[in-house]
């Protein structure tokens, strides 16, 4: 207990919680794939970039059970993203925002998740050397194992793939990626 002045005695409360700060821009990447090398486009390569928020506290998340146990406190805390997945010859590129999901392997070493949904550009009828997508609207599954070099710096190795889950058409051939990013944390 500690007197202020004299006064009523105050109760000595420790250290407090700070309150939960969400930022919008936490992270960028920057990486390079090989393009859909499951349906050849005669355009090996892709860029990709991507932009990604701190992670979102999700309710339940302080409940001491949960935030102290890194092997189930991730599915509680997705991080936010936007990117892109250019591809170099002006084949099918598209865009796409998500949730991100970070699990903990060993040390360094961590899994990542990602799944959201994408707009692409390729052409939704049958066209020579190009891939007929359905449609422009897709889903967007990403996973990858990455190493994390320092507070700031990391790479991931992943493999993602678009496809509208024949939601749009019977015609599904999807486009599949993959590649190895480096992320820049601020």
């Amino acid at each position: 207990m500690s007197t202020d002045s004299g006064l009523q005695p105050q109760p000595d409360l420790g250290p407090q919680p700070q309150p939960y700060v969400w930022d919008p821009f936490d992270e960028i990447r920057a990486g390079v794939f090989a393009h859909n090398w499951i349906h050849d486009e005669a355009a090996p390569v892709d860029l990709s970039f991507e932009a990604l928020s701190a992670p979102i506290a999700f309710p339940g998340y302080n409940n001491p059970s949960i935030a102290g146990n890194p092997w189930i406190s991730w599915f509680f805390q997705p991080r936010l993203d936007v990117g892109a997945m250019i591809n170099t010859r002006g084949r099918s590129s598209y865009a796409f925002t998500g949730f991100n999901w970070r699990i903990p392997i060993i040390g360094k070493f961590f899994f990542e998740g990602e799944f959201g949904g994408a707009v692409n550009n390729a052409p939704n009828w049958p066209e020579r050397g190009r891939v007929d997508m359905g449609c422009a609207l897709t889903f967007r599954e990403s996973g990858g194992f990455g190493y994390q070099f320092s507070e700031n710096w990391d790479v991931i190795a992943s493999i993602e793939h678009v496809s509208h889950a024949t939601f749009c058409t019977h015609i599904n051939p999807g486009l599949t990626q993959v590649g190895a990013r480096i992320g820049y944390k601020f």
